[in-house]
């Protein structure tokens, strides 16, 4: 009897385990049948929302202008000729695609070089093709406002709806295949980076399985066994996002690249340790540099020069400009830094410019008389700041006499920073292809500016260095656009130092 008892309540019990296991298996399909749901539904809810914010915004701008009301006000030619390109120039740069981060500067650019194109294309067609042969009731203010305050609100919106995506995503996973130097590189830039991503580590070498990724901090992820990844949606009921191989390729045994070749196909999101910093990081991978590297496919100087002499054209212009427009900005700064502090109002230094040739840079002077006698570098706080130096520095209003620099031809208004030419001699005997950084004309601001603060190290050297060198190599006007569109951002909230 006590033996029939027993043989009963196990068979519960397993019967139980299968049941909660089966749950489990459908709560697990469940979760992932919503994400596929939402991901399908997502282009279709922006196009009708674009759709519904061109109609609105062309129709509100008529009243405003008119009075009139909606159905009177509308001509469909027009609205069409203006909704087509526009829905046509989101689409091109991403849009509508689930997985662009819309609240990154890059998209921003893109989008406002993207809006550039359109409104040229819209006033083509309807200026010389739509308004052939008819009255058209729309005038050219009507048409101009809504190209501009369309994509100002599709960037805004967008922004945000980044942001709610971004929290519904929180605790999918990035698995990342390597637990050696790459794999700790990694993970240690994402956790910088933030984003409320977890991590799955896996390694090819049974010795590690069960250490930890960084010895010593209980806060890295354990490393697991390969055999863990399957490539199917989730690993342990994680959404698996990306996964990473952050492992010499070469090492990777041939039945586990033929498993990861297929899942690429199938539609996985895999990235090599060298891509994954490039295209998502956004820096110049430190495992590609060699000598050879300027010769590399996609180097930006074996290219067309024809950019290069825009980017000059707009310099003098923008230059000019500044001038012109921040005349009483410059003038006040003047007065704040001589009322403040004793000494000169501009502060000038050599430093080392395009193709290593030194020139005077100029600035509104930060710190006291003779403070580039000690430390190199700048630190959070210091101490040598004068009274109104943190605030000029924090806006970047110090860098408004480089506007000379640009106009002259020593700087352009985007590039590598200009370094001290006694900081530069050093940096060249201990890293090496920092020279590779004078290969472009430095700027007033840059790519290294934008994504990381002063370096108060070596070790930070090095890094912004990484960041210079993915401009030198990949410069373009998007690329410009999202540095001006960073740049404006840290200056009116006040990031960086």
């Amino acid at each position: 009897m006590e033996n029939s008892t027993k043989r009963n309540l196990e068979k519960t019990s397993s019967l139980s385990g299968s049941i909660f296991a089966v749950t489990g298996e459908e709560v697990e399909e469940r979760t992932h049948w919503k994400r596929k749901l939402v991901i399908r539904l997502y282009p279709l809810v922006l196009l009708l929302t674009d759709i519904f914010l061109v109609s609105a915004i062309f129709a509100l701008t008529i009243y405003l202008h008119s009075g009139v009301d909606f159905p009177h006000s509308i001509s469909r030619r027009v609205l069409f000729a203006i909704m087509l390109p526009s829905i046509i120039g989101v689409y091109m740069i991403g849009g509508y695609n689930y997985a662009t981060d819309k609240r990154q500067a890059r998209f921003v650019s893109e989008h406002i070089i993207a809006s550039i194109g359109v409104a040229v294309v819209v006033f083509c067609l309807i200026y010389s093709i739509v308004s052939y042969g008819v009255n058209l009731k729309s005038p050219r203010l009507v048409v101009g406002e809504a190209l501009v305050l369309f994509p100002a609100v599709s960037i805004f919106y967008r922004y945000f709806l980044s942001r709610v995506q971004a929290r519904y995503e929180r605790g999918n996973a990035v698995c990342i295949i390597g637990a050696g130097r790459r794999g700790r590189d990694l993970y240690t830039r994402l956790v910088k980076r933030g984003g409320g991503h977890e991590f799955i580590v896996v390694t090819f070498r049974p010795e590690l399985v069960g250490t930890r990724l960084i010895a010593g901090d209980s806060t890295s992820p354990l490393v697991e066994a390969i055999e863990n990844v399957t490539f199917q949606s989730s690993i342990r009921g994680k959404y698996v996002e990306q996964y990473v191989v952050a492992t010499e390729v070469e090492r990777i045994p041939e039945e586990f690249s033929r498993r990861m070749v297929s899942a690429l196909f199938l539609g996985h999101k895999i990235a090599t340790y060298e891509t994954y910093l490039a295209n998502t990081l956004r820096i110049e991978p430190p495992s590609q540099l060699t000598m050879n590297w300027p010769m590399m496919d996609g180097f930006r100087l074996n290219r067309s020069v024809s950019y290069d002499r825009a980017k000059r054209l707009i310099d003098i212009a923008a230059a000019l400009l500044g001038f012109v427009f921040a005349s009483p900005l410059l003038i006040a700064t003047a007065i704040a830094v001589k009322l403040t502090s004793a000494g000169p109002i501009i502060f000038s230094q050599v430093r080392t410019g395009h193709r290593e040739k030194p020139f005077m840079i100029f600035k509104f002077r930060s710190m006291r008389v003779g403070s580039e006698k000690g430390a190199k570098y700048t630190s959070v706080n210091d101490d040598r700041l004068t009274s109104i130096g943190a605030f000029i520095r924090k806006t970047r209003l110090d860098e408004m006499p480089q506007l000379w620099n640009v106009l002259i031809g020593d700087l352009s208004l985007i590039g590598p920073r200009a370094e001290w030419v006694d900081l530069v001699k050093g940096y060249e005997e201990r890293f090496p292809f920092y020279h590779f950084r004078h290969a472009v004309k430095p700027g007033i601001t840059g790519w290294a500016q934008v994504n990381y603060s002063y370096g108060a190290n070596d070790e930070d050297t090095l890094e912004k260095l990484n960041y210079d060198l993915y401009y030198v190599r990949r410069y373009s006007l998007s690329l410009d656009v999202a540095i001006v569109v960073k740049t404006c951002y840290m200056i009116l909230f006040g990031k960086g130092m």
